[in-house]
């Protein structure tokens, strides 16, 4: 049996081939990165693009494919992506699913508590244990994210060319990035994924985020984060139930997510860089019971 697996975010896709050889030597895997594939923000030619890249390296025939991505908040938008690996691969098993439901599984199992993801962008969900039964409003780069690299990263850019960050920080950026108003105003209004483009300085707010002004910027972005994504949720969730945190950003803003966590008397259940490889080991237990 082959079964394939994706966990798709913005920037980028994670894909692992299980293949079982049998009593004797279990399960082994295969992986793949690659491009992030979503359904609501690229077009069919763009992702059958990619996905030539993924059978190329993986195969094209597997029993069971697991597609979890973002974007996919619909099932008209579940049912286009599966359409899309329907072409694309022989398989008589393929369902896909929002990278949520993929967080909330990896960072709960089968316990009651709020996911959250962390990453090019980022959103909520509570989680009953089973399912997914209340999720936050995700209403993309341009309106929300406030979490995501794509909302610290803009803070950053437009303090840098309005100069309101420090120089020692705006020389350092101009020497890293030799970007001009022009450049900027191109990638955002006339390449695509300007969402990716923007969270691409992530590194750099990372690099410096001992300096007092990242420092600053990264503490009052995360706290705005905090006081709008979970303000619609309960006391008793909160504090009870804990809240998991997956994706890049949760991971390299590690300290600060722990810290306001404290501070607020919530709890914390877990901070994962990338749900798959919990989904993968479900895969497996699920398989062999």
């Amino acid at each position: 049996m082959k079964i394939l697996i994706a966990d798709a975010g913005a920037t980028k896709t994670d894909w692992v081939m299980l293949s079982d050889g049998g009593a004797s030597s279990g399960w082994t895997e295969e992986r793949y990165t690659g491009l992030g594939v979503s359904p609501l923000h690229h077009d069919t030619d763009m992702i059958e693009e990619e996905l030539r890249l993924v059978r190329a390296s993986l195969g094209e025939s597997f029993e069971k494919i697991r597609f979890f991505g973002a974007g996919i908040g619909t099932p008209v938008i579940a049912g286009k992506m599966e359409a899309i690996l329907s072409e694309m691969f022989s398989c008589p098993d393929i369902k896909a699913d929002s990278d949520m439901a993929a967080a909330a599984g990896a960072l709960l199992g089968d316990s009651a508590g709020i996911a959250c993801i962390m990453g090019t962008g980022s959103n909520t969900c509570h989680y009953n244990g089973s399912a997914i039964d209340r999720k936050s409003a995700s209403l993309g780069y341009l309106l929300d994210d406030e979490g995501g690299g794509v909302a610290y990263s803009r803070r950053l850019l437009s303090d840098v060319f309005k100069g309101l960050a420090p120089r020692d920080i705006v020389e350092e950026f101009e020497k890293r990035y030799s970007l001009s108003v022009s450049d900027v105003v191109n990638h955002l209004y006339r390449q695509p994924s300007p969402n990716r483009w923007i969270a691409g300085f992530m590194p750099f707010i990372v690099e410096f985020s001992g300096h007092p002004y990242i420092k600053s910027l990264i503490r009052s972005q995360t706290k705005w984060f905090f006081d709008r994504e979970f303000a619609s949720y309960s006391e008793k969730e909160l504090r009870d139930e804990g809240i998991g945190f997956v994706g890049t950003v949760a991971d390299v803003l590690r300290y600060d997510v722990e810290e306001e966590m404290k501070n607020r008397g919530w709890k914390l259940k877990a901070i994962v860089r990338q749900p798959l490889d919990s989904l993968v080991n479900q895969f497996k237990r699920s398989l062999k019971d």
